[in-house]
């Protein structure tokens, strides 16, 4: 139900999809993902529903409780039948003293089952001190 809740805000707290060419990104850092893996395989065990629909992947994966804005893109390389989808995924008003926000660069991609499975994910984040928005992979003052 709170992902029902999340989706709901999500729409309605998002005015646009955010596009990383509109957005100074300096460098990505890469991301673990063994972790997110391991929770879809869960959840393909637990035969849950959201496991069908990789747009919605990010409600069920990444913490987007306690933000001002939360916004994404979705593309993929088919609309009947796609086996590869990038999701960009846009975190702003962290409640913290030095990261404003982040965006997470997220490809999914069928394994040989047919299931999906997170096979990349990179990360920049911006800083509440920076005088203008840049994203990047360096540590905040």
């Amino acid at each position: 139900m709170k992902h029902i809740v999340y989706f709901f805000l999500l729409i309605f707290s998002s005015t646009a999809c955010t596009s990383n060419t509109l957005v100074n990104i300096k460098s990505w850092e890469s991301v673990e993902i063994n972790t997110l893996n391991i929770k879809i395989k869960e959840a393909y065990s637990s035969e849950l529903k959201w496991t069908s629909k990789p747009e919605f992947y990010v409600f069920y994966l990444f913490d987007l409780s306690n933000l001002k804005n939360v916004s994404y893109e979705y593309s993929a390389d088919s609309i009947e039948n796609p086996k590869e989808i990038n999701i960009n995924l846009v975190r702003d008003g962290f409640l913290d003293d030095s990261i404003r926000g982040d965006i997470q660069r997220i490809k999914l991609a069928k394994n040989n089952n047919g299931e999906w499975e997170v096979s990349s994910l990179h990360r920049a984040t911006s800083c509440w001190r920076n005088e203008a928005l840049v994203y990047s992979s360096e540590a905040c003052p």
